[in-house]
């Protein structure tokens, strides 16, 4: 991978439906908006990008570049790693959900080893309670296969990860992530 380019995303584009359809980016925890907690984890990934599909100029003011989904109506994330592919010429995308927090500071670094050692073209992220398959490294490779996936009328993550689901890397003991997908999440971890 040394010689292969990496770009961040973070996943804003969502409808929020579990958060009464709140852009979830705009949702706060610690006295901070989410999208700013994303983006401070990618401090340091030379090329960030922000999927987002409404308050693109609030997003757009946090300094990255931001793609909207090319598929009309929420597709879901993979339309939005789909489109982040399109507007980008990374040969990898290290995709964060807004909504998940607490990946390592080296998280993007253990997976660059696990992909160069494995040869997969994707590489999630095992909490120890369950796959996080948005969290992770995801090759240009996958583009053909994405794009005939969405065509088809797929759209669950899992299932389109599942042939290389065994390649998903574990957080190191005494990590555990935020995920903050719902209302309850939310006002449990902030309070």
């Amino acid at each position: 991978m040394a010689s292969e380019t990496v770009a961040g995303l973070v996943l804003a584009g969502g409808r929020g439906s579990r958060h009464g359809g709140a852009d979830k980016g705009w949702l706060h925890y610690q006295g901070k908006p989410l999208i700013e907690h994303a983006l401070r984890h990618l401090r340091g990934v030379e090329q960030v990008l922000i999927s987002a599909n409404r308050n693109l100029d609030r997003y757009a003011g946090l300094g990255a570049p931001v793609i909207t989904d090319r598929r009309a109506d929420y597709q879901g994330p993979l339309s939005g790693i789909e489109s982040a592919f399109a507007a980008s010429d990374a040969d990898w995308l290290y995709v964060l959900p807004v909504d998940v927090l607490g990946a390592p500071g080296d998280w993007l670094a253990r997976l660059q080893i696990e992909v160069a050692a494995t040869g997969a073209p994707w590489c999630g992220t095992l909490d120890g309670e369950r796959l996080q398959p948005l969290l992770g490294l995801w090759s240009r490779k996958l583009c053909g296969a994405l794009t005939g996936y969405l065509d088809s009328g797929e759209r669950r993550v899992m299932r389109f990860v599942h042939p290389w689901a065994g390649q998903a890397l574990r957080l190191p003991a005494g990590s555990r992530l935020l995920n903050l997908n719902t209302p309850q999440a939310l006002q449990q971890r902030s309070g």
